[in-house]
């Protein structure tokens, strides 16, 4: 795959010429050529960013699994000793037990929410050999052309998946750690035995702060979202993040609902 072209993608509809006089698109060979070598690029980027998510949720499911079964075989053996565990188990360790369980089922929701779309169906086949016999007079029925517009198409849902996949991963991540600050608290909290309304005072604290941080770190994706980019250029595709949060939770919605087909999405 060739990838010396700028990493700017060129949007297919934008870059299809349509004569004004005759209504039909002007595409010659040359043109298609580069064009379908861009959106490629792009399908390919998409498909290798959430390959990345899906692996890092295995990992993170993986190493939640690990430490979920090294703290209940180390709770089974701790209790039938006469070591004094009440004081560990406080509002810092509850609630990072809590966060460690939801981020094992959201990374295991982000695995499977993956749900790519590309590549050419039987029907696409037969256009195709339509195509090459001439079958068609409307030059938008073109293979090249149809081609050129499904890819801009599944681009566009691509990003919508990455955005919802990007959101269950960095929710997972920031959960992660935030149950590992909890739970380092806690133990902090259970040598020094402080009294009932310290900790509560304490864990108020540190949750306000750690949702400060947490919700700047989740809204990240805002920069450069807002970028003026100068006329005679394309916008370009967010490859990274997807589309904005606002249209991933969009998504997100369109995805539970019971109306939620392939047909609705492809709607918006």
């Amino acid at each position: 795959m060739r990838r010396n072209r700028s990493d700017e993608p060129v949007d297919a509809d934008a870059a299809l010429e349509t004569d004004a006089a005759t209504g039909e698109i002007e595409l010659d060979e040359e043109r298609f050529e580069m064009l379908r070598d861009e959106l490629r690029m792009t399908f390919d980027y998409q498909v290798e960013r959430l390959q990345e998510i899906d692996a890092k949720a295995i990992e993170i499911l993986k190493a939640n699994l690990l430490l979920i079964g090294l703290v209940v075989t180390g709770g089974s053996i701790i209790v039938q000793t006469d070591l004094n565990v009440v004081p560990f188990v406080n509002l810092f360790t509850i609630a990072g037990g809590l966060l460690l369980l939801v981020s094992t089922g959201l990374a295991g929701v982000t695995y499977t929410a993956s749900n790519l779309r590309g590549g050419i169906d039987a029907d696409a086949v037969e256009v195709a050999l339509e195509s090459s016999r001439g079958g068609s007079d409307r030059e938008e029925d073109r293979f090249e052309v149809r081609l050129l517009r499904s890819y801009g198409r599944w681009i566009e849902y691509n990003a919508r998946v990455t955005a919802v996949n990007d959101m269950f991963a960095t929710v997972t991540v920031l959960m992660v750690i935030v149950a590992f600050v909890y739970v380092v608290a806690g133990i902090a909290a259970g040598v020094a035995g402080p009294s009932l309304l310290v900790t509560g005072l304490a864990f108020v604290a540190l949750t306000g702060i750690l949702l400060w941080l947490a919700s700047f770190a989740y809204f990240m994706d805002h920069l450069g979202a807002s970028v003026a980019y100068g006329t005679g250029t394309f916008d370009g595709v967010r490859i990274s993040k997807g589309v904005t949060r606002k249209r991933g939770l969009s998504t997100l919605r369109t995805m539970r609902s019971e109306r939620g087909t392939d047909e609705d999405e492809d709607g918006q």
